[in-house]
């Protein structure tokens, strides 16, 4: 966790310095963006991206997220990061009612989420009951493709989707712990997966 967040505090600093070395577009005056993800909430994760546009219709977003469950039943902390690189087609900015369509991109990403869930009174696994604590640590690492739109309001107003899929590989830390999480949404799953997202926010 550590060297991604390093890794990530240099490519932050590094997508901030570099604009001053290009002369900006006029028809896009605001080349950061700072969004929230939408669909998190309801995975009691607060979710956070920060992209950078560049002059030749290119962008890299810079993602992050803090994971936090906690009741009578079921504890779950942990914590995410990822990138993306994007490529924008051109002139398709159209309005649309209060609504601007600016483009559509398509890109790679790669990601990273740890997380810890701890079943505090037992659980049931494939209809067998398991009494006690039961605690397991999960790592995984996932990567594809995307393809998405943004559209804008009142200029500074961005709205972000996009739809892709591709593989990801999960490492548990204990092996012995039973797991009742290996379907396709699931924190202990291994292999092709989707992927979408929503996400909205502001420009400057």
């Amino acid at each position: 966790m550590k060297k991604i967040c390093i890794i990530s505090g240099l490519l932050l600093f590094a997508t901030i310095a570099s604009p001053q070395d290009f002369p900006l577009e006029k028809t896009e005056p605001y080349t950061n963006e700072i969004r929230v993800g939408f669909f998190q909430f309801f995975l009691n994760t607060f979710y956070l991206e920060y992209e950078h546009l560049f002059p030749n219709s290119t962008g890299l977003v810079l993602q992050g997220g803090l994971s936090l469950k906690k009741n009578a039943f079921e504890e779950i902390y942990g914590g995410q990061g990822g990138i993306q690189y994007r490529l924008y087609t051109k002139n398709m900015a159209k309005d649309i009612v209060v609504l601007k369509f600016q483009n559509a991109y398509f890109g790679p990403f790669a990601r990273y989420k740890y997380l810890e869930v701890t079943d505090l009174d037992g659980a049931y696994v494939n209809n067998t009951w398991y009494e006690g604590i039961l605690s397991n640590t999960y790592n995984t690492f996932a990567g594809g493709v995307l393809i998405g739109f943004k559209l804008s309001m009142l200029e500074r107003i961005t709205l972000d989707f996009n739809i892709g899929g591709g593989i990801q590989f999960t490492q548990e830390a204990n092996d012995d712990v039973p797991d009742y999480a290996y379907d396709i949404f699931g924190v202990a799953y291994t292999g092709v997966t989707p992927n979408a997202n929503f996400t909205f926010g502001f420009k400057f």
